[in-house]
């Protein structure tokens, strides 16, 4: 009986309802722009991501390279700046090392 049910046409239905997959009317135009233009699209919309993410990638690795030489130009004259400095004092006080007391040992008991 279920079957019966199941296979029955639908005639009591208004034609508003009905889904129509195969009849000779024309898409609309919404639909005809949709399906004309939305898959042409896709390949567009990846080429440009790829791009846009490689000229990203470029860009994040440039500027990574140009952190690492300003870091190293700022090292380089902080080392020549520590040298100077130490230069400068053992040039003002060059028997102050020599002379140095040696600290004298200290014991608990």
């Amino acid at each position: 009986m279920s079957t019966r049910l199941l296979l029955r046409p639908r005639a009591h239905l208004p034609a508003i309802h009905l889904r129509r997959y195969a009849t000779n009317q024309p898409q609309s135009r919404h639909a005809q722009w949709y399906s004309d233009i939305v898959p042409s699209m896709i390949p567009i919309f990846l080429l440009g991501s790829a791009i846009y993410l490689g000229l990203e990638l470029t860009q994040l690795k440039l500027a990574h390279e140009k952190y690492t030489d300003e870091s190293g130009r700022r090292i380089e004259e902080l080392e020549s700046e520590v040298a100077s400095l130490r230069e400068k004092r053992l040039a003002q006080a060059p028997d102050s090392t020599e002379q140095a007391p040696s600290p004298k040992k200290r014991s608990w008991w």
